[in-house]
This record gives C-alpha cells, sequence and structure tokens, in this order.
C-alpha cells in the first residue's frame, strides 16, 4: 500500500508526493487494516523566502492505493494558520 500527499498550492510542490509505503499480502477476500504515520517532517516543504523548511496552511491531499496509477481512496485534510 503507498501513501501519497498533495500540499497546498502555495508550497509550490509536486501534485503527489510518495510519503509512505506497507507491503501487504492478503489472500481472496482477506481485508487489513493498514496504519502509516504522516510526521511533520512528511508534511514539509522548501520556502525560498525563508530559507528554511516549512509546514504551508491550507488543504492537503491524501490518496492511497497499490500505486500511483492504482488509488483506491482520496481524502484531504487542512492545516490552519
Amino acid at each position: 500500500m503507498q501513501l501519497y500527499l498533495g500540499f497546498p498550492a502555495e508550497a509550490a510542490e509536486p501534485p503527489q508526493q510518495l510519503k509512505g509505503f506497507e507491503r501487504v499480502e492478503l489472500k481472496p477476500g482477506e481485508s487489513k487494516v493498514v496504519t502509516m504515520a504522516v510526521n511533520k517532517d512528511s508534511l514539509a516543504a522548501w520556502d525560498e523566502g525563508g530559507h528554511a523548511w516549512k509546514v504551508y496552511p491550507g488543504k492537503y491531499a491524501v490518496e492511497v492505493g497499490a500505486s500511483s496509477r492504482d488509488i483506491r481512496y482520496r481524502g484531504a485534510f487542512v492545516i490552519g494558520k
């Protein structure tokens, strides 16, 4: 399973970044709960003006799937100012 994040437009980051992965083997008909943590470093982008890593406020897209071409879950969360 792969976890991708999309950053707020202000961060000027690529639209889809791999931020976590977990190998999951399933038998036919089987399901499992997979947990992947996203920490502050995963949310940071380089701020050219401030010359430092920054977590930008705004809406972050979340995509989870078997690959970037096989997305099975889409969601989002917001980080306030």
